[in-house]
């Protein structure tokens, strides 16, 4: 209570204060802007899944356990567990197929797999086929992920194109980093089926 014995009047916050006056000369900006609104939404696999046959694995393991005897003739016993963890994913992945995911574009960015992607965090997008399915590929700022892969799915190429083109730069041939020039040029020289 001040010295006249009335309760003291509740003083107005700085922001409150401020929405007022911007209210007040039309300063504020749209209400829209701010809420978050769902521009296309569709599922896809989340991971491409490519049912392999005797031939590949028994091809596959071949070369792995070849690779595997070299390495340890050469004492190099952590690069022959690679090789064998790496065969022991092959056979995983390609024995139990994966779930099914939602990817959904807002006009804040882009939420797929339990993630938040905003548009300032996203550089240009792509697509490409891999093993007889479109991929969108997104490039992003930060390190890691340094790209994402969403399947396409059901949804048309062109749909989700007119979308992110009001956000992010479209690449019209896809971009090949140095990993996947040598991954294309191994599996062309080594085919295991």
């Amino acid at each position: 209570m001040d010295r006249s014995g009335t309760p003291p009047s509740s003083p107005i916050l700085p922001a409150k204060l401020l929405t007022i006056i911007f209210g007040k000369l039309g300063l504020m900006p749209d209400k829209q802007i701010f809420e978050e609104t769902t521009l296309l939404v569709w599922e896809a696999p989340e991971r491409i899944y490519a049912r392999r046959g005797k031939t590949y694995f028994k091809n596959l393991f071949t070369l792995l356990g070849v690779l595997a005897a070299v390495a340890i003739f050469f004492k190099e016993f952590m690069l022959a567990g690679v090789l064998a963890s790496f065969g022991f994913l092959q056979w995983v992945l390609s024995a139990h197929p994966p779930k099914i995911g939602s990817h959904v574009i807002t006009n804040h960015g882009i939420k797929t797999h339990g993630h938040d992607y905003l548009w300032e965090e996203l550089k240009e997008f792509w697509f490409a086929p891999h093993a007889g399915q479109m991929v969108l590929h997104i490039d992003t700022k930060t390190a890691y992920p340094g790209r994402l892969y969403l399947l396409l799915g059901k949804v048309a190429k062109e749909e989700i194109t007119d979308v992110l083109r009001s956000y992010l730069p479209y690449q019209r041939e896809a971009k090949e980093d140095l990993m996947e020039k040598i991954s294309v040029g191994i599996s062309r020289r080594f085919p295991l089926e």
